[in-house]
């Protein structure tokens, strides 16, 4: 077990080095142009200062712009050298996998061929191309996830931190809840959990609490809804079938059919999570009455059941960036661990990473996005992994638990 422990880290550790050395010097120009602006404003006024200076992100990303802006030191090196920032995004992909892989842990004890996602370009392509922040609120929800049916206070803690750093964290919210349903069984727990949430949320709020940047803060997540309040943002999803328009210059508060667009995709959404979340909280509440330990089966319904929650989100909803498919990459590559079919995470990763890059035309030699109705060919493979994904749910419904002995300790 050491041996193959050393080796995982070896290997896992090795291959971030490559990466980093070999991290691509293109990027999304304009989402990286808001990183230097931002990484500026907080070198010039400090971080309590910044959200006076038009900075709209969560606190976590904040500090991740201070402590890039430590390393640097001047503004001169803070602008030239942008492009290391994202050492930190791609760092976040390999958490997970250095948590699961090169430690001693009963969180999930399957063997997990760790290389067939690191060296997935799908997964990687947010974070060493476009220069993105989404691995951080989704692997750390993630974790949240698998983390909370054994140590619900340190759940708490790792989502609160997602919660702080998109809103679209939000996502994973009520698996969470039900997953605490399993592992919260006293009421000293809840009130550890309660505290923990709190006094992790003050410290992270310390550098505004004097100066009114909590209030702005608050002001840019509650207007974080309708900031683009556009059909779709180059999401590829449902819109592309059914809208034949430009996507991007529709107004989702317009009418469709009898209601607004936004108003009949949070409807598809909401039944969709409803066809996920009641089985799931079924399930786990009986593994909760019987006092037992997940087997693989219900690993399969609470990692299957949450990659299909993100994507319905990102399929149905209005106003989705392209980027917001991204946790299911991980979500369908662990349920492939549980289940031994990785059929669902390949067919997952070839749109969402032809979405990405044709949102990033010229990376590829192959310029796919020119292709005529390149845009519908995505969104129909999209519509394909959420057909596939959602007969997956229903068999695993359909079938029957093994019996599992062993209880918790």
């Amino acid at each position: 077990m050491d041996n193959t422990i050393t080796r995982n880290r070896i290997e896992i550790l090795l291959l971030f080095a490559l990466y980093i050395i070999l991290l691509p010097r293109v990027y999304m120009d304009y989402d990286m142009s808001f990183w230097r602006e931002w990484a500026v404003q907080v070198h010039r006024y400090g971080i309590s200062n910044c959200y006076d200076h038009g900075l709209n992100y969560f606190p976590v990303f904040v500090y991740i712009l201070y402590l890039y802006d430590l390393i640097q030191g001047t503004e001169a090196n803070i602008m030239a050298n942008i492009n290391n920032i994202k050492v930190v995004f791609v760092f976040f992909d390999f958490l997970p996998l250095l948590i699961l892989c090169g430690f001693r842990q009963r969180i999930l004890q399957f063997k997990i061929p760790y290389l067939w996602l690191l060296i997935n370009i799908a997964y990687v392509f947010n974070s060493m191309v476009w220069g993105q922040i989404d691995s951080i609120y989704a692997n750390l929800s993630f974790l949240a996830i698998l983390i909370g049916i054994f140590h619900p206070v340190g759940a708490t803690l790792l989502y609160v931190i997602a919660l702080n750093t998109k809103p679209q964290a939000i996502e994973f919210l009520p698996v969470m809840g039900i997953i605490m349903l399993y592992s919260v069984r006293r009421w000293s727990t809840v009130l550890y959990v309660f505290l923990s949430a709190v006094a992790l949320q003050v410290v992270l709020f310390i550098p505004w609490l004097g100066n009114g940047g909590i209030s702005k803060l608050f002001s840019f997540a509650t207007h974080a809804v309708d900031l683009y309040n556009r059909l779709s943002i180059c999401a590829f999803n449902i819109w592309y079938i059914i809208v034949p328009h430009n996507h991007y210059f529709i107004n989702d508060k317009d009418t469709f059919i009898l209601i607004s667009y936004k108003a009949t995709g949070l409807i598809m959404f909401s039944a969709s999570a409803a066809y996920i979340l009641w089985p799931l909280f079924k399930n786990i509440c009986a593994l909760r009455k019987q006092n037992l330990l997940p087997s693989a089966h219900n690993y399969q319904y609470i990692l299957l059941g949450t990659g299909l929650l993100c994507l319905y989100f990102f399929y149905f909803n209005t106003q989705m960036h392209e980027r917001y498919a991204n946790p299911i990459i991980i979500f369908f590559f662990f349920y492939g661990v549980v289940s031994g079919n990785y059929r669902l995470y390949i067919l997952a990763s070839i749109p969402y990473f032809l979405s990405l890059d044709k949102c990033f035309p010229n990376y590829l030699p192959v310029h796919h996005y020119k292709i005529i109705w390149a845009d519908k060919i995505i969104a129909l493979w999209y519509t394909a992994t959420v057909i596939y994904g959602s007969w997956l749910w229903w068999k695993l419904m359909k079938s029957k638990e093994p019996v599992v002995l062993t209880v918790p300790a």
